[in-house]
């Protein structure tokens, strides 16, 4: 291309951009820009699920809404490409004619909106811009495939039995920015170790393994007739939760109920 714009003669660089567009290198650009583009949004569906995997494996902040938008606006990015498959085709069949021209504005403005409002929730939840942290890798990765079926030994009941009655006694979940870095530090054990003692050995997200402890623990205050005055939402700060939705999630998930439905049920 550099040649034909830089190098040649007046009339046949005129001649050269005139038919760029339907020179092959041009529709050799425009098929490598459609597998890259594909190529594109597959690794980012991947990075998105491999993110919301270590996200259960490794934090305790129930809402995961921020990973879940993520998705949603890739998908709908990928919708929106399209458009751009259409015009093309259109391009190629048509030419560029007037249908052409109300799909670019179209497409202009389907973008347009999308990435408005892209940015706009985005602007309200910080949390898009933190991410989880890249050094986290999946329990699987860590540990060996051969452990992939673990059998549970007594060494690995008397550590898992430990792991309760530490969660009892000393609560740690009721902070609500735990992370699996934090308890294994709390527990003296290696991250790996403890990672594959929830996830592989108990079966559970660590996400999971968290939120039934602060489940149980909202269940005894909701049950307290001495503790009637207190609101959901005191309830559910006090127990490690951060939002009024999420608590009411996981409370269902595990209890069938919302909360205002087991409180009433308690008396």
């Amino acid at each position: 291309m550099a040649y034909g714009i830089y190098f040649e003669d007046r009339a046949s660089k005129v001649g050269f951009i005139n038919g760029l567009s339907e020179s092959p290198i041009m529709q050799f650009f425009h098929i490598l820009f459609e597998v890259l583009f594909q190529v594109y949004f597959i690794a980012s569906f991947l990075v998105i699920r491999k993110s919301k995997t270590i996200y259960l494996e490794n934090y305790t902040n129930p809402n995961i809404s921020i990973l879940n938008a993520l998705y949603k606006i890739t998908i709908l990015y990928y919708v929106l490409h399209f458009l751009v498959l259409i015009r093309w085709l259109v391009t190629f069949i048509f030419g560029f004619g007037e249908l052409r021209q109300w799909i670019v504005t179209l497409d202009g403005f389907a973008f347009f909106f999308c990435t408005c409002w892209y940015l706009f929730v985005a602007l309200n939840n910080p949390e898009f811009f933190r991410g989880v942290n890249s050094q986290l890798k999946p329990i699987i990765d860590i540990v060996s495939k051969s452990k992939s079926s673990p059998v549970i030994d007594d060494e690995k009941n008397k550590q898992i039995e430990s792991l309760k009655d530490f969660m009892i006694k000393n609560e740690p979940y009721l902070d609500s920015f735990l992370t699996i870095q934090d308890l294994a530090e709390q527990v003296k054990m290696p991250v790996k170790e403890l990672s594959a003692l929830i996830n592989l050995y108990m079966d559970k997200h660590f996400f999971d393994f968290i939120n039934e402890y602060r489940i149980e623990k909202a269940k005894k205050i909701l049950k307290d007739p001495t503790q009637k005055e207190l609101t959901i939402l005191e309830i559910l700060y006090q127990v490690g939760f951060n939002s009024k939705s999420s608590f009411s999630t996981s409370f269902k998930k595990y209890t069938g109920k919302t909360p205002t439905e087991f409180r009433k049920s308690a008396f």
